[in-house]
């Protein structure tokens, strides 16, 4: 099993490795692999199936993705493991079985259960170029720059469309509500307060149940937060994981 990861940064600094959300990639983590990389150590992963990682087309695809995701943090020494959307929910489950592998978590745009509206499936089967532009209008907060929703449908092409319908339907049957007060590590949360995707009372969930967290609400950000508004994103993060590992 190889899964590919881009990286940034001396290896001797502290590792964050990020996990992409539904049909992602390491682009997603554009700007942490650049704007993180000066003071740590920054890991992209692109689970099985997304970027240049081959599908391996298991069955149980959480357990799949879950081995992608062991398989890098094996590579480092108690790193910050941080996910978005679908990649907050697997950092979760990681969290969950394998607490003493990591430092802390971060968890971007997600939640303790991840819905998804039919509709979304139905696009993906049937008009996959309907569900581009619906992704295009979902991830982003209206004052997004029509460059930079432009250039994130053209990356969301480049994923084959079982592929995302496949990443959405492990977004639909994840529900660990009754579980999520048991992660004991600290962890940073950190939510656009226009995400229509995964709403800010998402957020507040998780940062009710985990004991040892921190919340931060970041304005003028839709889903993609990361990308929108990366600069106050990547300080919250650099801030939180220097005065937590």
């Amino acid at each position: 099993m190889s899964v590919n990861f881009e990286e940034a940064g001396d290896s001797d600094n502290r590792s964050i490795i990020f996990v992409h959300g539904a049909g992602g990639s390491a682009a997603t983590w554009f700007m942490q692999l650049r704007g993180l990389s000066d003071e740590h150590h920054v890991v992209a992963i692109e689970l099985n199936g997304h970027g240049k990682s081959l599908d391996r087309a298991e069955e149980d695809s959480v357990h799949s993705y879950l081995q992608d995701i062991h398989e890098v943090v094996s590579k480092f020494d108690k790193p910050t493991l941080a996910g978005h959307s679908m990649g907050g929910a697997l950092t979760q489950l990681y969290a969950l079985a394998h607490q003493e592998n990591l430092s802390g978590i971060i968890l971007v745009g997600t939640g303790a259960k991840l819905r998804v509206t039919p509709v979304i499936f139905d696009l993906l089967e049937n008009n996959f170029d309907g569900y581009v532009e619906a992704a295009g209008s979902l991830m982003f907060h209206e004052n997004t720059s029509k460059e930079m929703i432009e250039a994130s449908k053209h990356e969301v092409r480049k994923c084959p469309a079982h592929i995302i319908s496949r990443d959405f339907e492990l977004c639909d049957n994840f529900d660990i509500m009754d579980r999520v007060s048991q992660i004991g590590l600290p962890t940073l949360i950190i939510v656009g307060e226009g995400d229509a995707m995964t709403p800010i009372k998402y957020s507040t969930y998780l940062h009710l149940k985990i004991k040892v967290s921190a919340m931060h609400i970041i304005e003028t950000a839709g889903h993609s937060v990361m990308l929108e508004q990366f600069e106050i994103f990547n300080e919250y993060i650099s801030d939180w994981v220097k005065s937590h590992t």
